[in-house]
């Protein structure tokens, strides 16, 4: 995994929760309903978005994500 990897961000705008794994280019995506998973060249999964993602439902687990984030040293991003 390369390094300030994994990312977790949120935009508020577009209501999408990004899941980053890796800077690798993504290749191939598969689309289930409003997730979205995008593939490397290698069939690795790089980023898993969600789209029509609440924000208020967002807040209510931030603390939770927070805790997930901060013991595994991983950045949480909400712009």
């Amino acid at each position: 995994m390369k390094k300030g990897f994994p990312k977790i961000e949120y935009d508020k705008a577009a209501k999408a929760l990004s899941l980053s794994v890796s800077s690798a280019k993504s290749i191939d995506s598969d689309i289930r309903g409003n997730v979205v998973i995008d593939y490397d060249k290698n069939g690795a999964a790089v980023r898993v978005n969600v789209y029509d993602f609440d924000f208020r439902a967002f807040q209510k687990s931030k603390v939770a994500i927070g805790k997930f984030a901060k013991n595994r040293k991983t950045p949480v991003l909400v712009r």
